[in-house]
Protein backbone atom coordinates (compact mmCIF):
# COMPACT_ATOMS: atom_id res chain seq x y z
CA UNK A 1 0.00 0.00 0.00
CA UNK A 2 1.26 3.52 -0.37
CA UNK A 3 2.73 5.28 2.16
CA UNK A 4 3.54 8.81 2.28
CA UNK A 5 4.90 8.53 5.68
CA UNK A 6 7.78 5.98 3.59
CA UNK A 7 7.49 8.62 0.76
CA UNK A 8 8.82 11.49 2.90
CA UNK A 9 11.60 9.37 4.79
CA UNK A 10 12.40 8.57 2.16
CA UNK A 11 12.98 11.70 0.48
CA UNK A 12 14.37 12.80 3.42
CA UNK A 13 17.31 10.23 3.02
CA UNK A 14 17.76 11.15 -0.48
CA UNK A 15 18.45 14.53 0.63
CA UNK A 16 20.45 13.78 3.01
CA UNK A 17 22.32 11.76 1.35
CA UNK A 18 23.00 13.73 -1.90
CA UNK A 19 23.34 16.81 0.48
CA UNK A 20 26.39 15.59 1.96
CA UNK A 21 28.49 17.63 -0.22
CA UNK A 22 27.34 20.51 1.96
CA UNK A 23 29.16 19.90 4.84
CA UNK A 24 32.28 20.89 6.24
CA UNK A 25 35.16 18.37 6.65
CA UNK A 26 34.75 18.76 10.53
CA UNK A 27 30.68 17.96 9.83
CA UNK A 28 31.13 15.21 7.36
CA UNK A 29 33.21 13.54 9.88
CA UNK A 30 30.61 13.88 12.57
CA UNK A 31 28.21 12.78 10.18
CA UNK A 32 29.86 9.70 9.61
CA UNK A 33 30.37 8.77 12.76
CA UNK A 34 26.43 9.47 13.70
CA UNK A 35 25.77 7.12 10.86
CA UNK A 36 28.17 4.10 11.91
CA UNK A 37 26.06 2.69 14.07
CA UNK A 38 29.33 2.32 16.55
CA UNK A 39 28.83 3.89 20.37
CA UNK A 40 32.00 4.83 20.70
CA UNK A 41 31.66 6.67 17.43
CA UNK A 42 28.49 8.23 18.20
CA UNK A 43 30.04 9.62 21.45
CA UNK A 44 32.86 11.00 19.60
CA UNK A 45 30.62 12.95 17.19
CA UNK A 46 28.66 14.60 20.24
CA UNK A 47 31.77 15.74 22.05
CA UNK A 48 32.87 17.53 18.83
CA UNK A 49 29.56 18.92 18.38
CA UNK A 50 29.95 20.42 21.65
CA UNK A 51 33.27 21.39 21.03
CA UNK A 52 33.44 22.95 17.72
CA UNK A 53 30.22 24.58 18.12
CA UNK A 54 28.13 22.40 15.04
CA UNK A 55 24.91 23.98 14.73
CA UNK A 56 24.03 22.11 10.82
CA UNK A 57 20.47 20.90 11.09
CA UNK A 58 21.43 17.97 8.93
CA UNK A 59 23.88 16.80 11.12
CA UNK A 60 21.71 17.84 14.53
CA UNK A 61 19.04 15.79 12.97
CA UNK A 62 20.49 12.51 12.96
CA UNK A 63 22.06 13.23 16.39
CA UNK A 64 18.47 13.88 17.48
CA UNK A 65 17.36 10.79 16.26
CA UNK A 66 19.23 8.78 17.79
CA UNK A 67 18.01 10.22 21.31
CA UNK A 68 14.37 9.58 19.91
CA UNK A 69 14.94 5.93 19.46
CA UNK A 70 17.62 4.97 22.86
CA UNK A 71 16.47 7.43 25.66
CA UNK A 72 14.28 5.10 26.69
CA UNK A 73 15.75 1.95 26.09
CA UNK A 74 19.45 2.45 26.43
CA UNK A 75 21.47 -0.04 28.97
CA UNK A 76 23.90 1.48 31.43
CA UNK A 77 26.79 1.51 28.98
CA UNK A 78 25.03 3.45 26.64
CA UNK A 79 24.06 6.13 29.26
CA UNK A 80 27.50 8.25 28.44
CA UNK A 81 26.43 8.63 24.96
CA UNK A 82 22.72 9.78 25.38
CA UNK A 83 23.87 12.30 27.77
CA UNK A 84 26.42 13.54 25.51
CA UNK A 85 23.67 13.64 22.14
CA UNK A 86 21.55 16.11 25.05
CA UNK A 87 24.26 17.92 25.58
CA UNK A 88 25.04 18.65 22.09
CA UNK A 89 22.02 19.38 21.27
CA UNK A 90 21.23 21.96 23.97
CA UNK A 91 24.61 23.87 22.92
CA UNK A 92 23.42 23.66 19.47
CA UNK A 93 21.21 26.71 20.62
CA UNK A 94 18.84 25.25 18.28
CA UNK A 95 14.99 26.09 19.58
CA UNK A 96 13.80 22.90 16.50
CA UNK A 97 15.03 20.02 19.63
CA UNK A 98 12.98 21.86 22.74
CA UNK A 99 10.05 18.93 22.22
CA UNK A 100 12.09 16.07 21.86
CA UNK A 101 14.12 16.93 25.52
CA UNK A 102 11.05 18.14 26.85
CA UNK A 103 9.72 14.71 25.64
CA UNK A 104 13.07 13.07 27.16
CA UNK A 105 12.48 14.82 30.70
CA UNK A 106 8.70 13.78 31.02
CA UNK A 107 9.93 10.14 30.68
CA UNK A 108 11.20 6.92 32.67
CA UNK A 109 14.53 7.39 31.10
CA UNK A 110 17.45 6.92 33.37
CA UNK A 111 17.74 9.67 36.03
CA UNK A 112 21.62 10.64 34.08
CA UNK A 113 19.74 11.10 30.70
CA UNK A 114 16.81 12.84 32.18
CA UNK A 115 19.59 15.28 33.72
CA UNK A 116 21.02 16.19 30.90
CA UNK A 117 18.00 16.53 28.72
CA UNK A 118 16.85 19.39 31.66
CA UNK A 119 20.00 21.29 31.40
CA UNK A 120 19.86 21.25 27.61
CA UNK A 121 16.20 22.17 27.68
CA UNK A 122 16.89 24.88 29.87
CA UNK A 123 19.58 26.55 27.69
CA UNK A 124 17.64 26.55 24.66
CA UNK A 125 16.06 29.40 23.32
CA UNK A 126 11.97 29.30 23.41
CA UNK A 127 11.64 31.17 19.70
CA UNK A 128 8.45 29.26 17.64
CA UNK A 129 10.57 27.09 15.04
CA UNK A 130 9.45 23.41 13.35
CA UNK A 131 10.20 21.35 15.90
CA UNK A 132 12.07 17.54 14.58
CA UNK A 133 9.70 15.23 13.78
CA UNK A 134 10.90 11.99 15.31
CA UNK A 135 10.61 9.06 12.85
CA UNK A 136 11.91 11.64 9.99
CA UNK A 137 15.27 10.22 9.30
CA UNK A 138 15.57 6.19 9.38
CA UNK A 139 19.27 5.68 10.86
CA UNK A 140 19.20 2.11 9.50
CA UNK A 141 18.43 2.99 5.98
CA UNK A 142 21.59 5.80 6.26
CA UNK A 143 23.78 3.23 7.42
CA UNK A 144 23.02 1.20 4.21
CA UNK A 145 23.18 3.89 1.59
CA UNK A 146 26.34 3.90 -0.69
CA UNK A 147 29.42 6.12 1.77
CA UNK A 148 30.54 9.19 -0.10
CA UNK A 149 33.74 8.64 -1.48
CA UNK A 150 36.40 10.27 0.90
CA UNK A 151 39.63 11.50 -0.55
CA UNK A 152 42.54 8.82 0.64
CA UNK A 153 44.72 11.62 2.92
CA UNK A 154 47.62 10.63 5.27
CA UNK A 155 47.53 10.74 9.10
CA UNK A 156 49.95 13.72 8.70
CA UNK A 157 47.51 15.57 5.85
CA UNK A 158 44.45 14.77 8.00
CA UNK A 159 46.00 16.69 10.96
CA UNK A 160 47.10 19.53 9.11
CA UNK A 161 43.45 19.79 7.95
CA UNK A 162 42.03 19.28 11.42
CA UNK A 163 44.04 22.31 12.26
CA UNK A 164 43.30 24.75 9.66
CA UNK A 165 39.42 23.92 10.43
CA UNK A 166 39.96 24.60 13.98
CA UNK A 167 38.81 21.39 14.80
CA UNK A 168 38.88 21.71 18.68
CA UNK A 169 38.20 18.20 19.64
CA UNK A 170 40.91 17.04 16.87
CA UNK A 171 43.35 19.17 17.60
CA UNK A 172 43.19 18.40 21.30
CA UNK A 173 43.92 14.47 20.50
CA UNK A 174 46.84 15.62 18.41
CA UNK A 175 48.08 18.07 20.68
CA UNK A 176 47.92 15.32 24.11
CA UNK A 177 49.71 12.70 21.67
CA UNK A 178 52.87 15.12 20.60
CA UNK A 179 53.06 15.87 24.42
CA UNK A 180 53.24 12.55 25.40
CA UNK A 181 55.71 11.44 22.02
CA UNK A 182 57.49 14.65 20.94
CA UNK A 183 57.43 13.01 17.36
CA UNK A 184 55.28 15.45 15.22
CA UNK A 185 56.59 16.76 12.05
CA UNK A 186 57.88 20.12 11.78
CA UNK A 187 54.93 21.40 9.72
CA UNK A 188 52.59 19.52 11.84
CA UNK A 189 53.78 21.38 14.79
CA UNK A 190 54.47 24.86 13.00
CA UNK A 191 50.68 24.64 12.17
CA UNK A 192 49.43 23.96 15.80
CA UNK A 193 51.90 26.74 16.72
CA UNK A 194 49.74 29.36 14.12
CA UNK A 195 46.68 28.23 15.32
CA UNK A 196 47.38 28.52 18.85
CA UNK A 197 49.03 32.47 17.91
CA UNK A 198 45.79 33.20 16.28
CA UNK A 199 43.62 31.79 19.19
CA UNK A 200 45.48 32.14 23.00
CA UNK A 201 44.64 36.00 23.85
CA UNK A 202 40.74 35.70 23.27
CA UNK A 203 40.14 31.91 23.10
CA UNK A 204 36.33 31.23 23.26
CA UNK A 205 35.77 28.73 26.38
CA UNK A 206 35.51 25.43 24.14
CA UNK A 207 39.13 26.09 23.23
CA UNK A 208 40.35 26.76 26.55
CA UNK A 209 41.93 22.97 27.38
CA UNK A 210 42.76 22.60 23.78
CA UNK A 211 45.15 25.33 23.48
CA UNK A 212 46.62 24.41 27.13
CA UNK A 213 47.41 21.08 25.52
CA UNK A 214 49.00 22.79 22.87
CA UNK A 215 50.84 24.64 24.52
CA UNK A 216 52.30 21.75 26.64
CA UNK A 217 53.26 19.81 23.39
CA UNK A 218 54.94 23.14 21.65
CA UNK A 219 56.75 23.41 24.88
CA UNK A 220 58.52 20.21 24.54
CA UNK A 221 60.34 21.38 21.50
CA UNK A 222 63.94 20.99 22.28
CA UNK A 223 65.51 23.97 20.37
CA UNK A 224 62.90 26.56 21.78
CA UNK A 225 61.09 26.98 18.54
CA UNK A 226 57.66 28.45 20.00
CA UNK A 227 59.72 30.10 23.11
CA UNK A 228 58.24 33.21 22.31
CA UNK A 229 54.57 32.33 21.43
CA UNK A 230 54.37 30.48 24.24
CA UNK A 231 56.29 32.84 27.21
CA UNK A 232 53.97 35.40 25.51
CA UNK A 233 51.37 33.69 26.14
CA UNK A 234 52.14 32.31 29.67
CA UNK A 235 52.40 36.39 30.05
CA UNK A 236 49.56 38.16 28.36
CA UNK A 237 46.40 35.21 27.19
CA UNK A 238 43.78 36.44 29.36
CA UNK A 239 42.63 32.84 29.43
CA UNK A 240 44.13 31.74 33.17
CA UNK A 241 43.98 28.14 31.89
CA UNK A 242 46.50 29.22 29.14
CA UNK A 243 48.71 30.88 31.43
CA UNK A 244 48.82 28.45 33.89
CA UNK A 245 49.96 25.98 31.83
CA UNK A 246 52.20 27.86 29.43
CA UNK A 247 56.05 27.78 31.21
CA UNK A 248 56.83 31.36 31.45
CA UNK A 249 60.43 30.44 30.59
CA UNK A 250 61.71 28.10 27.95
CA UNK A 251 65.18 26.87 27.06
CA UNK A 252 66.60 27.36 23.46
CA UNK A 253 67.79 29.79 21.16
CA UNK A 254 65.53 28.92 17.91
CA UNK A 255 65.34 29.92 15.56
CA UNK A 256 61.73 30.49 16.55
CA UNK A 257 58.49 30.53 14.54
CA UNK A 258 57.47 33.60 13.39
CA UNK A 259 53.62 34.69 13.78
CA UNK A 260 52.30 34.53 10.50
CA UNK A 261 55.07 32.41 8.61
CA UNK A 262 51.84 30.03 7.81
CA UNK A 263 47.95 30.68 5.95
CA UNK A 264 45.80 28.04 7.85
CA UNK A 265 42.90 29.29 5.11
CA UNK A 266 45.40 28.34 2.29
CA UNK A 267 46.36 24.82 4.23
CA UNK A 268 42.29 24.30 4.46
CA UNK A 269 42.12 24.75 0.79
CA UNK A 270 44.79 22.49 0.20
CA UNK A 271 44.09 19.60 1.50
CA UNK A 272 39.56 19.70 1.44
Amino acid sequence: MFSLKSLLIGLSLVTLSSSAFALTSTEQRDYDRLISGDLSQLTMAAQSIVANNISNTQVLDVLAEFVAQNYLSAPDYQLDSIAWACRALGESDSARYRDLLYRVIKSDAHKKVRKHAKKSYKRLPKSPVEQYTIGSINLEQLQALPKKAIQSRSIEEQALLDISHGNVLEIKRLAQDYAIRSDASQQVTDTLAEYFAQNYQQARKQQYDTLAWVCKGLARNTDGRYKRLIEDAAQNSSVRALRKHCPAHIKGKGPYYQVGTLNLEEIAKQFN
